[in-house]
């Protein structure tokens, strides 16, 4: 881009502008259009599609230029946004008239606005009405990491405290639109969205007092600790994160509700490969749909479904916290009127995100207009909550927040409210004289004229006194020629012109009359933002009040939407507990399930890891359903640990604290890894951090290498599972050798899915049942697939061979057994000892005495001359016998 050198006034603006804002686009407000100039307008025009034009000349080339019309910004960000650019508005700061008129020099005054990024969005067309949208910072202190979070759209401020290894976990579940972080931070796949906090010159306070201080001081209070116990990470991440959002907002202050530490609030750990495995949000398409929020979502409003979305993303590991939920819905199921409460939901407007715009200064009369539904339906709800459940107890409390502003919004605003202030009618008739009068006057000219033309005629004596508008002298009285000499008389009464059969008179008051009529629309539109203004500083009084309403909104939305899915009869409330049972009886897949054909009926399966038995080995041939049966137990565990009830016929769980699934192979070229890197990448996260508490379910370890390597390692990872991690576990595998392990192993018990043949043909019977897999089937699936026919055959050939062959020799046997720590063999009893334990000396004789201690002397040197021989223990003598 060329720099400002022989610019014209309003290029050198946006030179400047553009200086400050390297990183945005500018939307250069110029008229009725935003305009984009140089390297700007090739980003733009390529990402919008529209027309690349030029506008002038700078330094001897074109300017290169494109467009939109300020009318449909929204939608042309919205594109622009979805594809990762940061828009800078550039909005005109005088009106053009007005600076006319005074006869200002040079360009309008131009300054931006406000900062448009994807983690600092506000409007409903540029955001997804069930999903959260963070924007998160992330801070470094004395090797520990500290994150905050906002969703300045519903206000929403969180914080917590992590490590690095646990850094990305916690980015994973928040799924930020945009990420605040030094460069040198390793943010893996999340770094597309961050925003280098190097580049930015944000007002940071200094250290972590400055940082406690700052954020006491957003919320008007004398420390942080007001809100709670945070620590010195979190307090810089937080502090940082507020610098970011007034930086964007260009002094505007987002509605924030006081900063919650997260970290204190007992969560399922997930990492991200977890969390990608199992899709919870959105499928692998990037689509809700397939997700298991799809399966179980019946809620019925945004804030509802974007509460829901966070209980799945993040389940508690707090047993407190979800018997409240499981109580309060379950009290939902049972009440008669649980079905005339989610009818009334379904009318509620989004009021969280209506509140912020309004905090922001974008409120549009619609956004008050929510407010208004928000809080008539919320008065609704309250006969229709049951009592005796705390948490349905305390939402219905903040239900009545403002029953004068209630009553002032439902007389103030027009029904239906306007799009925009600027198109009028959004203050209703009624509500304020002195606009009433300016709209009929704006409105009603024609009957007003009619009605003092009336009166002057009457005044004057002249019945056929008419009032006309001409185009240089405004509205006139034009009287016949025999009332001309009478009307002259009249002093208030001036002749202006003269005509063939009569003339043309003004008058003050029609003047008067004139002037309030040319300038009606200016004033009714005046006094309608005032009224709107006035309006607007009574709903942000009671801005604290509305958000807890919207909260409590939103919970019975996820409540109501909890006990439909329980009054199905297919959904059970799980029983939970503190201890490490894990049983499911007839448990089911719910996206599975959900996507079925009609008709068609889900296996379902039971899964006991309870003591004694706590681990899983699980074979089968593919397509019999492992993979589903894995993942369906996590699943599970994730409806059960939100507080949601479970596709199961019943269900007990011991809480767990951290959730694994190495499920399906990826490879991660970007990174240069392997599929089988991945894997063993994710398998060491597993052994390192799982524990007696923790589930963890994983396929075919040991695959992606030679099928020795890949045995001795699968192997390995199952011992340590069960020996040293001593975790809830599935293990599945097509190594069927494994299953010998269960006679070593005392907390596995092997399983497999049930397969049988019926007139040469495989059926797979999606059943879990006690036992061994004999064989794979992998030629059978291959058929299926589509394989050639020629392959399959060679291939049943082939197989027949080799198992011939492995029957008679045995290539491929299990890997001893060894302990994870082997004790040393107790050493082989010794001649000498053997002999000396012969002895009788109470039945020796002196002189046999004194023989048998000779013998014992030569035995003694015999072994000390002889070499030194090591002796092998049985385990690796078994070992031995079966790889020779």
């Amino acid at each position: 881009m060329s720099d400002a050198t022989g610019a014209s006034p309003a290029m050198a603006q946006w030179f400047a502008i553009k200086a400050r804002h390297e990183d945005a686009l500018l939307f250069f407000r110029m008229g009725d259009f935003y305009e984009l100039f140089f390297a700007d307008a090739h980003a733009a025009s390529g990402a919008l599609d529209i027309a690349l034009t030029h506008r002038g000349q700078h330094q001897g080339q074109p300017i290169p230029m494109c467009g939109v019309p300020v009318s449909q910004a929204e939608t042309y960000l919205a594109r622009l946004i979805r594809r990762g650019f940061r828009v800078a508005i550039v909005e005109q700061l005088e009106d053009p008239a007005e600076a006319k008129a005074r006869g200002a020099k040079g360009p309008l005054k131009r300054d931006v606005v406000r900062l448009v990024t994807p983690g600092t969005l506000t409007e409903d067309s540029l955001l997804e009405a069930g999903r959260a949208n963070y924007c998160a910072a992330i801070r470094e202190h004395d090797g520990r990491l500290g994150l905050a979070w906002a969703d300045i759209s519903t206000g929403l401020f969180e914080t917590e405290a992590t490590s690095a290894a646990g850094l990305l976990a916690v980015l994973g579940r928040l799924d930020a639109a945009e990420i605040i972080a030094p460069p040198e931070l390793e943010l893996g796949p999340f770094a597309p969205k961050r925003v280098d906090i190097s580049r930015m010159a944000l007002a940071l306070p200094a250290g972590e007092e400055g940082a406690r201080r700052a954020i006491a001081h957003k919320f008007h209070a004398a420390s942080l600790e007001a809100f709670g116990d945070f620590t010195a990470p979190e307090a810089l991440a937080g502090a940082t994160l507020l610098a970011y959002l007034t930086a964007t907002q260009m002094g505007a202050e987002p509605r924030l509700s006081p900063p919650v530490s997260a970290g204190i609030q007992g969560r399922l750990a997930m990492d991200a490969a977890t969390r990608q495995s199992l899709e919870l949000l959105t499928s692998r398409a990037g689509e809700e749909a397939g997700s298991l929020l799809a399966s179980v979502k019946r809620t019925v409003s945004a804030a509802g479904a974007r509460l829901l979305a966070s209980w799945v993303s993040a389940p508690l590991y707090n047993l407190p916290s979800l018997t409240a939920r499981q109580t309060a819905w379950l009290a939902l199921r049972d009440s008669p009127r649980l079905d005339d409460l989610r009818d009334q939901l379904k009318g509620a407007p989004d009021m969280a995100r209506a509140l912020s715009r309004i905090a922001l200064g974008r409120a549009s009369p619609r956004d008050l207009a929510a407010i208004r539904a928000g809080l008539k339906l919320a008065a609704n709800l309250g006969p229709l909550l049951p009592q005796g459940a705390p948490l349905l107890d305390a939402a219905s409390r903040p239900l009545t927040p403002a029953p004068d502003l209630a009553v002032t919004l439902a007389r103030a605003l027009a029904e239906p409210a306007p799009l925009r202030l600027e198109d009028g009618g959004a203050i209703a008739p009624g509500f304020d004289e002195t606009l009433d009068a300016e709209r009929a006057l704006r409105d009603d000219t024609r009957q007003i004229i009619a009605a003092f033309q009336s009166e002057l005629a009457a005044r004057y004596s002249v019945p056929n006194l008419k009032i006309r508008h001409h185009a240089q002298l405004g509205y006139v009285l034009e009287a016949p020629s025999a009332a001309v000499e009478g009307l002259r008389a009249h002093p208030e009464l001036q002749l202006r012109q003269g005509m063939a059969n009569g003339a043309r008179f003004t008058h003050p008051e029609l003047a008067a009359l004139d002037q309030r009529i040319t300038e009606a629309a200016f004033r009714a539109g005046a006094r309608e933002r005032e009224l709107f203004a006035g309006l607007i500083h009574e709903t942000l009084a009671h801005a604290r009040a509305l958000a807890a309403c919207a909260e409590s909104l939103a919970l019975i939305d996820v409540l109501q939407s909890a006990a439909q899915l329980s009054r199905t009869g297919r959904f059970v409330c799980p029983a939970l507990s503190e201890d490490e049972s894990f049983e499911i009886e007839a448990g089911r897949h719910p996206v599975v399930e959900a996507a079925l054909p009609p008709g068609e009926r889900f296996i379902p399966n039971h899964a006991t890891l309870s003591a004694p038995q706590r681990l899983m080995l699980l074979t089968g041939p593919n397509m019999a359903g492992k993979s589903t049966y894995l993942r369906q137990n996590a699943l599970l565990v994730v409806l059960a640990q939100s507080g949601l009830p479970v596709p199961a016929a019943a269900m007990r769980l011991g809480l767990v604290d951290r959730l694994f699934s190495r499920v399906g192979a990826a490879d991660d070229l970007a990174s240069g890894r392997s599929t089988f890197m991945v894997e063993m990448t994710e398998t060491a996260a597993i052994l390192h951090q799982a524990g007696p508490k923790s589930f963890v379910i994983v396929d075919e370890i040991g695959r992606g290498t030679g099928t020795r390597d890949g045995l001795a390692i699968a192997q390995a990872v199952l011992e340590t599972l069960h020996n040293a991690n001593r975790s809830r576990a599935i293990f599945a595998t097509h190594f069927h050798e494994l299953v010998q392990l269960a006679e070593a192993l005392p907390r596995l018990k092997p399983f497999t899915m049930k397969v049988k043949e019926y007139r040469g043909e495989v059926v797979f019977m999606h059943e879990v049942v006690e036992g061994a897999a004999a064989r794979s089937w992998g030629v059978h699936v291959a058929r299926l697939a589509g394989v050639p026919e020629a392959v399959t055959k060679r291939a049943e050939t082939l197989l027949k061979a080799a198992e011939r062959t492995s029957a008679a020799s045995s290539p491929l046997p299990l890997f001893a057994s060894l302990p994870l720590a082997p004790e040393p063999a107790p050493p082989p009893p010794s001649p000498l000892a053997e002999q000396l334990l012969a002895l009788d000396p109470d039945a020796l004789t002196p002189r046999e005495a004194l023989a048998r201690l000779y013998e014992l002397r030569q035995t003694a040197r015999a072994m000390h001359s002889a070499p030194a021989q090591t002796r092998s223990s049985p385990a690796r003598d078994d070992f031995q016998a079966k790889t020779d």
